[in-house]
């Protein structure tokens, strides 16, 4: 643990009571006055919209991840009330509304907020951890690529500002995931949020195919793309510094190195543009808009007595590029006795969800890989609700390794639905976790209506 992470545990101590204070009076009154339940049909065993507020140590990709998550079910909890509003003498007509308000406002806004993600938490995020002053600009979603962040790169080593080029993404990563899993869960999601978790899924995909000029046919604009800042592009000349040999990127082209990571990224940008969650968000929204937002999402695929989906997703690592894999899965909603409205479908034998993933992938200096499992609510010991995620890997760099992290949130009580987050990792590369090896604590709040 560095001498940063102390102060950075004092910070959260002293700000995290008023931020739960404020939670726990501002919005249980707020969202207890939610519409009641549409009068469309909402799939059997589904669970109202999740608001979910954490604050990690260095305000990182994690607490973006669910934080700009809530805001977006916030601004989708609006546009459900607008709908119901619009919704009656005219049902065509409503629906005209929705579909233009999905291209004018849904699409380019759902996207805006991975952007926030993406520079402020993440970005923003991993130099506030290495201590570079991060700096922001946000430009407005119906603009071009004017957002980026700024940090101060002097006396960081060549890994510590690869976390910094990663983070960007490592955030849109985590939170898809996130809302996947809750789609798993059986969380009801609005159209806004679905387009959300589709922009997240698809920003890796994104840069490399789209934003990136291919190195191959276009070695000018790729120097143009390195010298300006782009993700991909420093982050392949980073890789190479920390890992290679030779000339690099340069405005003539790059080395056979930069070459094959490049291809690597492109391979693994099509396997996660293939995720299936993403395009079953998108479907369902679009069928939701369609409808009206009271419609449920499309159902998931079924394996007995359990929902699932398969989870596809490519990350940037300081060791190269990796492809996971991660099956999510929950069991049949079954009402609970207690008639509890944010516990009543659950399964007592089984956790609400749980996951199991496993990635590999390849670099410069060699392949490496990790397997790991998630699970919420997996027990309860009196008052609390355990649950966490774990994982082991080996890397080139830094040999076996691995991190667990345990999650205990409060069941009763004026406190209840707050959570404590204590984790633990050795060196090595984890989505979303601290660089160093240490112990680290989080604390968030979660409401359910």
């Amino acid at each position: 643990m560095t001498s940063r992470r102390p102060r950075a545990l004092v910070r959260i101590a002293l700000v995290a009571p008023i931020i739960i204070s404020v939670g726990l009076a501002v919005g249980r009154e707020t969202f207890a006055q939610e519409p009641p339940e549409s009068t469309e049909p909402v799939r059997s065993g589904s669970i109202e919209p999740r608001y979910e507020f954490y604050l990690d140590p260095y305000l990182g990709e994690d607490s973006g991840a669910r934080d700009v998550s809530s805001i977006v079910t916030i601004f989708g909890s609006g546009e459900e009330r607008l709908d119901a509003l619009l919704s009656g003498p005219s049902p065509g007509g409503a629906a005209t509304l929705r579909l233009g308000r999905t291209l004018a406002w849904d699409l380019p806004v759902a996207w805006w907020f991975g952007v926030v993600l993406h520079e402020t938490f993440g970005h923003g995020g991993r130099a506030r951890e290495f201590d570079a002053s991060p700096g922001v600009h946000l430009g407005s979603p119906w603009e071009g690529r004017v957002s980026f962040a700024s940090f101060d790169g002097r006396g960081k080593s060549t890994e510590e500002l690869l976390y910094i080029y990663i983070g960007g993404t490592e955030g849109n990563d985590l939170a898809a995931t996130y809302l996947e899993r809750r789609a798993v869960e059986g969380v009801r999601m609005r159209p806004l949020e679905l387009f959300f978790l589709a922009s997240n899924r698809l920003v890796a995909s994104r840069y490399v195919l789209r934003t990136t000029p291919d190195p191959r046919t276009e070695p000018t604009r790729f120097f143009s793309e390195f010298s300006g800042g782009g993700d991909v592009a420093n982050y392949l000349g980073l890789l190479h510094a920390l890992h290679g040999a030779g000339t690099g990127i340069t405005s003539s082209g790059v080395d056979d190195s930069v070459l094959r990571e490049w291809r690597r990224l492109t391979r693994q940008a099509w396997w996660n543009a293939l995720d299936p969650g993403a395009w079953w968000a998108i479907a369902s929204a679009l069928r939701m808009e369609a409808r009206g937002d009271g419609s449920p999402a499309l159902p998931l695929p079924r394996a007995g007595r359990f929902r699932f989906l398969p989870l596809f997703s490519s990350e940037w690592t300081p060791s190269g590029g990796e492809t996971s894999l991660e099956l999510a899965m929950a069991p049949d909603a079954v009402p609970s006795a207690s008639g509890d409205a944010s516990r009543r479908y659950r399964a007592r034998r089984f956790p609400p969800w749980f996951s199991f993933v496993a990635r590999r992938g390849r670099g410069p200096s060699g392949s490496f890989g990790a397997l790991g499992a998630a699970a919420d609510d997996l027990s309860r010991a009196g008052r609390f609700s355990l649950g966490g995620t774990a994982e082991v890997w080996h890397d080139p760099r830094n040999g076996l390794g691995g991190g667990a992290r345990v999650r205990a949130r409060l069941l009763s009580g004026y406190f209840r639905d707050v959570y404590f987050d204590l984790g633990v990792k050795s060196q090595g590369y984890w989505i979303g976790q601290p660089a160093t090896a240490g112990v680290y604590a989080a604390v968030g709040l979660r409401i359910e209506p």
